[in-house]
């Protein structure tokens, strides 16, 4: 038994293991996104009074609106969005807009919101610059908030230009295009 044991220690058992291997090419591929979306339903701004003698209320606002937005950006690009207006905004009177913050279901590379009122003509107007890769998500009180201000243009020295009106119809058009 121990000239067994000898034997076998003695020898020298060889083990060989295979080694296999494959390969798989990948080609990778993420593509420029620049896609946005406003789903708010008819917005109506009222310039009223109920007391004789009184103007009109200078202004009236409203921050129901949204702007949803998918952004992918190629390297050191970035996105704006502006603002212009398609109609006859009534004499005497004007119409500004302000992006405000997202909701914290926004990712990534919001931007720079511009932080005032931005007076809307028929000639584009950045409400939001440098957007980076970025998306709003799809809820309905996702992407950045657009509050709408309607209101008299000066009141002292304008107030004569101010025509009744059952309803003005003004489209606002957003664009989300390259630029910082």
């Amino acid at each position: 038994m121990i000239a067994l044991m000898g034997t076998l220690l003695g020898s020298s058992i060889m083990v060989q293991g295979q080694t296999n291997a494959a390969t798989n090419g990948l080609s990778l591929g993420l593509p420029e996104l620049n896609l946005l979306s406003s789903a708010s339903t008819s917005i109506n701004l009222q310039l009223t009074t109920a007391v004789a003698g009184a103007a009109v209320k200078s202004s009236i606002s409203d921050s129901t609106a949204r702007v949803k937005i998918s952004s992918v950006v190629a390297a050191a690009a970035t996105r704006k969005i502006s603002a212009k207006v398609t109609g006859t905004i009534p004499g005497g009177t004007k119409l500004l807009l302000r992006a405000l913050n997202p909701n914290s279901n926004f990712g990534g590379n919001m931007g720079n919101l511009i932080g005032s009122d931005v007076q809307l003509s028929t000639s584009d107007a950045d409400i939001v610059t440098n957007i980076g890769s970025c998306y709003s998500s799809t809820g309905s009180d996702d992407g950045y908030v657009l509050k709408y201000t309607w209101g008299l243009n000066n009141p002292a020295s304008t107030y004569g230009d101010v025509r009744a009106t059952s309803g003005t119809a003004i489209t606002v058009t957003l664009t989300l295009s390259a630029g910082s």
